[in-house]
């Protein structure tokens, strides 16, 4: 019998070029990395082993001693359990764990009745034997090895199906290329047993593992050398899942982009690569780069992760020599522990709640540690409760929409409205705009309420039109997002023009957060709906950044002054007088003016005498529901 082995070297060469680049690179050490390795060694070990049996089974001068039997049973051992491994491979991408016990048998009980029968193979010969004159014989029992692999395969095609939505299209895809390549090494042998082809499509699979979902690279992040998001998303599964206690400590270099801009792109690449160099050395493995801005350290050990957060916050309050112009800057770190971060469920929300806690932090340009406590993780809990809640309120329409008067000075009645969006949960109760705005922006869902909110104000103007006869128009408020739409103006003059709403009754807010970040699509927007009558109102002047730079650049008709700077005035000269600056300025420059949050008896005549054209607060009126609106008109 002559055997082709040149299927077999290339396989071994395959095969131990992918153990020595991947023991060699920094990888990742969850459980499917593993189990990959343990596959890859097994693959080694069955090529090795398939090579040195045939080399006794073709070769006169073994004899067909103890030796071949002894090699040929290990090798028909090792052929019995790469399928089974494979099928482990696929059960660690699914659940980030071996499956319990009872399941682990069940998939393995045709593994175990094969292993059984070839270890009592030597006193039975059921799948192989030796003769003199004859050499190596097949036993009637030798087709069970393929029909086992071809099992095998088939639950795995199986599982890949059933399990393609968790797993994904790329993985899915891999996955059946290495059916079709192992499982065609299988059956060309089987066909053709001179062509030695099983061990080669397994050797072509493990590379295609290691090319694509096992490659060591796709868990490093490029810039830093460290672990990347991806791995921590599966390193993090996998200890929620196997119910192992960990601890987590973020690094958030909030000041990049402020650092970018003034040693540039380069300067702020050198900040990353060396925060990345003294987390590795402080904590080796256990430091991620997960985005941009933010670094994460991931212990298991109570002890370590007190340790680190004291060494980390005297890391980031040493100043760090940049190469421009030989200066050196302070890069300040919110720092952020949580505790037995396992309780959380999975990674995604770690790092969320991560994301929560550094925005507690006032970012003032020093190092701040900030530590989670039951007060806190409250407060995240809810405000995930508030994001659950809100796509239903989306769906079902549960928004409700109030209604807050604003008075005029000179003619001593209202004479516009602003429409308010106001939430109750049936558990929490009312909650706050504030929040429920900003967790809307966040998660992209602003749009929606938008527009449900603002039909909302349309149909109430149509259905009391003789409300308008005494009001100038009925503010709307948009965020940056809606302002973002590419047909933003288009879509909400429709709206109007369907519920026959004039232009002119309309009013839309702009926050000054909005108005500072100007751009030609956002002066594009505000054109059009100058042209088609609507004006505009920049809210919240005062509050952040604003300046009459950006007053100016859009076509503004009201400025509504933050409530903000009213603190005080009654008393603090130097704020009045700053005040009634800010009024005479904008009135000179034909703005009408208001003045939000008003609600003293004193605030109301100090802004009288300065002619503040109008007054939006509690001592007027709260925001009302529609029907308590009409009662008061």
């Amino acid at each position: 019998m002559i055997y082709n082995i040149d299927f077999l070297i290339a396989a071994i060469v395959i095969l131990l070029l992918i153990l020595w680049y991947f023991l060699g690179q920094k990888r990742a050490e969850d459980l499917n990395n593993q189990v990959f390795l343990f596959f890859a060694v097994l693959g080694v070990l069955d090529v090795i082993a398939e090579f040195f049996s045939t080399y006794c089974i073709t070769s006169p001068e073994s004899g067909f001693g103890i030796a071949t039997v002894f090699i040929t049973t290990v090798f028909y051992l090792l052929q019995a359990l790469l399928p089974f491994t494979f099928l482990c491979y696929i059960l660690s991408m699914h659940d980030n764990r071996l499956v319990s016990t009872k399941k682990m048998l069940l998939s393995g009980l045709p593994t175990l009745v094969l292993i059984g029968v070839i270890l009592t193979n030597p006193f039975t010969g059921k799948l192989f034997c030796f003769d003199p004159s004859r050499g190596y014989v097949k036993g009637p029992w030798y087709l069970l090895m393929y029909y086992s692999a071809i099992l095998h395969l088939a639950v795995a095609l199986f599982l890949i199906i059933i399990w393609r939505k968790k797993l994904g299209f790329q993985r899915v895809k891999v996955l059946l290329e290495i059916l079709v390549i192992s499982g065609g090494g299988v059956i060309i042998q089987l066909l053709n047993p001179f062509l030695l082809t099983t061990g080669f499509g397994v050797s072509l699979s493990i590379l295609a593992l290691f090319i694509t979902i096992n490659n060591p690279y796709a868990n490093m992040d490029s810039l830093t050398g460290l672990y990347n998001h991806l791995y921590l998303t599966r390193k993090g599964n996998e200890l929620v899942t196997a119910g192992r206690s960990f601890h987590i400590i973020t690094v958030y270099l909030y000041q990049i982009k402020h650092i970018n801009k003034i040693a540039g792109i380069q300067g702020g690449d050198f900040v990353l690569r060396l925060t990345a160099r003294k987390l590795g050395a402080l904590c080796g493995r256990k430091a991620f780069h997960i985005t941009g801005k933010r670094f994460l350290i991931l212990t298991s050990s109570l002890k370590e992760y007190e340790y680190y957060l004291d060494e980390l916050k005297k890391i980031f309050d040493v100043n760090i020599k940049l190469n421009v112009e030989n200066k050196s800057i302070t890069i300040p770190a919110i720092i952020s522990g949580i505790l037995h971060a396992e309780k959380l469920g999975d990674s995604g929300r770690i790092l969320e709640y991560a994301e929560y806690l550094e925005s507690l932090s006032p970012q003032n340009g020093l190092t701040e540690v900030i530590q989670d406590d039951h007060q806190t993780m409250n407060g995240f809990l809810y405000n995930k409760r508030v994001e659950q809640y809100l796509h239903t309120a989306i769906a079902e329409d549960l928004f409700e929409l109030y209604y807050q008067p604003v008075y005029s000075t000179q003619e001593k009645r209202f004479v516009t409205l602003e429409a308010l969006s106001r939430l109750h949960h049936p558990e929490l109760g009312w909650i706050a705009p504030d929040v429920f705005i900003q967790i809307a922006e966040k998660n992209h869902l602003i749009e929606q309420i938008t527009d449900l909110q603002f039909c909302r104000v349309c149909r109430f103007l149509k259905e009391h039109g003789k409300l308008m006869e005494q009001l100038l128009n009925v503010k709307v408020n948009l965020s940056s997002l809606d302002l973002m739409r590419t047909d933003c103006s288009s879509h909400f003059i429709r709206i109007m023009d369907k519920y026959e709403i004039p232009h002119e009754w309309i009013q839309f807010e702009i926050t000054e957060t909005v108005a500072t970040e100007y751009n030609a699509s956002l002066r594009m927007v505000v054109d059009e709906f100058t042209a088609a009558g609507i004006r505009l109102c920049l809210d919240d002047f005062g509050s952040g950044y604003a300046n009459l730079n950006t007053v100016m650049k859009l076509p503004f008709s009201t400025i509504k002054l933050d409530r903000s700077l009213l603190f005080d005035i009654c008393k603090d000269e130097k704020r009045a007088l700053f005040y009634q600056s800010v009024v005479e300025t904008f009135q000179k420059m034909n703005y009408h003016i208001v003045a939000e949050g008003v609600e003293t008896k004193e605030e109301v005549e100090l802004l009288s005498r300065w002619r503040v054209d109008m007054i939006q607060g509690y001592y007027f009126s709260r925001p009302l529901p529609a029907e308590e609106l009409l009662k008061l008109f």
